[in-house]
């Protein structure tokens, strides 16, 4: 069978109550996790600027514009609220909620979707798009531990519009032809794969590794083209020259990865969310460095110099230069200076103090990364591994040093995060704009979603 066929065979044989209790469950943490990012995204420049092109194009008042209100075009609003939902860069890994989330809530809103209805239609669109990315997401992950650097042509996380897409198409009611065209357009949608471009520049731009924004508007658009009566290759996935012949230049084309236990199989029990707003290449440095500091007692002031062994790290060419929100994202010594002043992770650790702090930057100069020939070594017995071993030097002559493998965040075990953690940092996010009231609303809300007729309370309570 066709990839395109078992993929729409998954989407339109699939209704809310075949998704089991426990895959629904995780899809409202992503929903508290993605929100929460999005409140938070609004002190972020990259969010104020969507929030910015809202205003400016606005359009048919369809779709609600997170925290500051006020309705505007659907694809106008998804391209605004993934902005804000990125714009820390909390977004869990793989980095589908910045795309599929913004847009299957504008979707939802528009078409005054139930709260089942949406949830079905974001959860199947997440399982397509995560699908996908086990093919197209390897190789990164291969170049680096091959060649410690990423693949020339590279694209991150750009196939998870596809995923948006076919949500959409479903709570549009689109038939099975229609959908399978707003798969097509949303794939010649798709931005090209220029992940190492973005990777190699300095200062870092907003647009980051993938322009979440135009993914998730397109995802919007795509689906209301199709709706219209506008074709796309219906099969580019299946195509000699499809979207597989891009994306798939630096790893082989897999359909079987794609469509392995459809409906059985819900990739997002593997979720792994970030605690820290920064690259998740860099969490398993801070988890040490974090664990070390609590267990011997060390102040900022007292370190000599700080050693994270960990893996290659390419999105960064300078770890020292911090011109901007992106650059602090990615830089393991920024970071790493800030957990050592207890600054609390969130929206705080990228407001224009801290990124000008004379005594966060002169610390980070003391701090080295390091690629430890242990990584790649983990990676194989262990794919989804970010090995780290921290090393510090203290003014007192002791050198204190602890290793990880399981960076916190990851699904499994104690690293997991819990309910709990995940709703503490949406109230941290949250109260940058919301009243203690509305936040405590939201959470209840997105706990009992599938028991609302629509979605206009959990809008309101996420707006002022």
């Amino acid at each position: 069978m066709k990839v395109t066929d078992a993929l729409l065979d998954f989407a339109f044989n699939t209704s809310f109550d075949d998704i089991p209790d426990n895959v629904i469950h995780e899809m409202k943490r992503i929903l508290i996790d993605g929100l929460g990012n999005a409140l938070g995204g609004l002190t972020s420049d990259k969010g104020k600027f969507g929030l910015g092109f809202a205003r400016r194009v606005g359009g048919t008042p369809e779709a609600t514009v997170l925290g500051m209100g006020g309705k505007v075009a659907a694809p106008i609003a998804a391209f605004t609220n993934a902005e804000l939902l990125n714009g820390l860069d909390m977004d869990p890994i793989p980095h589908i909620p910045p795309i599929v989330v913004p847009a299957v809530l504008a979707v939802a809103e528009m078409q005054k979707a139930s709260g089942r209805e949406f949830l079905r239609a974001l959860t199947i669109g997440h399982d397509i798009a995560l699908r996908l990315n086990r093919v197209f997401g390897m190789a990164m992950m291969i170049s680096l531990t091959k060649y410690n650097k990423t693949p020339d042509i590279n694209g991150n996380s750009n196939e998870h519009m596809l995923g948006a897409a076919v949500a959409n198409a479903l709570l549009m009611n689109l038939d099975r032809e229609q959908t399978a065209h707003a798969l097509g357009i949303s794939a010649y949608l798709c931005p090209l794969p220029t992940c190492s471009d973005w990777e190699s520049t300095i200062p870092k731009s907003m647009i980051k590794y993938v322009p979440v924004s135009w993914c998730a508007q397109g995802a919007v658009q795509a689906a209301m083209m199709a709706a219209e009566g506008y074709t796309g290759n219906a099969y580019t996935l299946d195509s000699k020259f499809g979207f597989p012949a891009i994306y798939a230049r630096d790893v082989e084309w897999d359909p079987e990865t794609v469509t392995r236990n459809l409906g059985k199989d819900w990739g997002v029990l593997n979720t792994m969310y970030k605690p820290y707003p920064c690259c998740r290449f860099l969490h398993a440095s801070l988890d040490v460095f974090y664990r070390l500091k609590a267990k011997y007692g060390f102040s900022a002031n007292d370190i000599l110099e700080v050693r994270c062994n960990t893996g290659p790290f390419t999105a960064h060419p300078d770890q020292y230069a911090i011109n901007n929100q992106v650059d602090a994202q990615f830089s393991g010594p920024y970071n790493i200076a800030l957990a050592a002043f207890d600054y609390t992770p969130g929206p705080q650790w990228q407001d224009n103090l801290r990124l000008t702090d004379p005594k966060i930057l002169a610390l980070a100069k003391k701090v080295k990364m390091i690629v430890a020939p242990e990584y790649a070594e983990y990676k194989k017995t262990h794919p989804w591994s970010f090995y780290a071993r921290v090393e510090i030097d203290l003014k007192d002559g002791r050198t204190v040093s602890d290793m990880t493998i399981s960076p916190r965040g990851t699904a499994q075990g104690e690293s997991r995060l819990t309910d709990e953690e995940l709703e503490t940092r949406f109230c941290n996010c949250a109260a940058v704009i919301l009243p203690n009231h509305k936040i405590r609303e939201a959470l209840e809300i997105i706990k009992h979603l599938e028991e609302y007729d629509s979605l206009e309370p959990l809008m309101n309570s996420l707006t002022l």
